[in-house]
């Protein structure tokens, strides 16, 4: 009697790269909005090296890439608000 095998079956994941990705686009937004990199956003709010990408690691980890890409939006706004760069409407 031969017995039958099942196929080798391997789960890719491909969180590494989107996760790659989000901190690619998250260095280029605050370069781009406030002309500092992520070291000095942490140095001016007395964080750690790594405090802002612990943040967003546990966000993804909770709630995948759709949430850590709204995390990076509220922090966007939160850097804006701090920073003064939120235009006011009148």
């Amino acid at each position: 009697m031969s017995e039958i095998t099942k196929p080798d079956s391997r789960v890719i994941d491909f969180s590494f790269y989107q996760k790659k990705k989000f901190y690619n686009e998250f260095h280029a937004i605050v370069y781009k909005e406030f002309n500092k990199s992520i070291s000095d956003i942490n140095n001016f709010f007395g964080y750690d090296s790594d405090h802002l990408f612990e943040i967003l690691e546990e966000v993804y980890d909770e709630g995948g890439p759709i949430k850590m890409r709204e995390e990076i939006g509220y922090t966007i706004e939160s850097f804006k608000l701090e920073f003064g760069l939120k235009k006011t409407t009148c």
